[in-house]
């Protein structure tokens, strides 16, 4: 079943079914254990994932045949690798080849996502935006790491290290309210981090500062946004602690 964005076109299709699949699993005493599990089973396809995949897998094609023209050792290959494979025809020496059926295998795959859950009244359409949005967790971890510095950590009591995380946790909650609630998620946290850096100011006088960030098109319409004087070149005590 075809889903379309605003454009009207197709953002991705999707076909899912009910059905009990068995797993089995070793116990601590050896035993193999069989379980049955009633699953949902959502198979999608999106168009621009195809053409982003299949982009990659030539890409990676390209690097085998460069790789294999100047003679490159099986662990030089890298990712391209599992296009890869090596025959020796007389024992002796392996030539490395092509591998064709790996290649059209994942030609023939791109785009495809299986996505499994034990959630069966679910939705299709819900379980599909589930997996997709697990890459804003994956950014906010991100998030942590590059812009809030969470590690290392510099601390080495049991308390300042909860409260060091703790601290960055309730930042990237903010950053993330304040990017959806108020930015409408039309900027990214990057673009948000960036503004919350460079943002500076001069004392001129007892009541009196010099905004010094450079202008740009996210200040201009955060401003917007906000409502709050974040481009005027003169800023007062008191709108600078209205904006805190």
């Amino acid at each position: 079943m075809p889903v379309y964005n605003d454009s009207g076109e197709i953002h991705y299709s999707y076909k899912s079914c009910i059905e009990e699949y068995e797993y089995s699993y070793t116990d601590d005493s050896g035993k193999t254990i069989k379980k049955k599990v009633k699953e949902k089973r959502v198979i999608t396809f999106n168009p621009k994932l195809q053409k982003k995949q299949l982009r990659e897998i030539n890409k990676l094609v390209e690097k085998v045949k460069k790789s294999k023209a100047s003679q490159a050792k099986r662990d030089e290959y890298g990712d391209s690798a599992k296009y890869i494979e090596f025959k020796s025809a007389d024992g002796k020496k392996a030539i490395a080849s092509l591998n064709e059926k790996a290649i059209q295998k994942d030609m023939e795959s791109a785009g495809y996502n299986l996505l499994i859950t034990s959630e069966i009244k679910m939705d299709d359409r819900e379980v599909y935006n589930a997996y997709h949005n697990l890459w804003r967790i994956e950014e906010s971890f991100r998030i942590m790491k590059s812009e809030l510095d969470a590690r290392p950590v510099y601390v080495q009591k049991e308390d300042t290290i909860k409260g060091h995380f703790f601290i960055c946790y309730v930042t990237v909650l903010l950053i993330r309210l304040f990017q959806f609630k108020v930015l409408k998620n039309q900027y990214s946290t990057s673009d948000i981090c960036t503004f919350m850096k460079e943002f500076r100011l001069v004392k001129i006088n007892n009541n009196r500062y010099i905004n010094m960030t450079r202008a740009s098109y996210f200040i201009t319409n955060l401003a917007i946004a906000t409502g709050q004087p974040v481009t005027n070149y003169y800023l007062t005590e008191r709108q600078i602690k209205m904006m805190h």
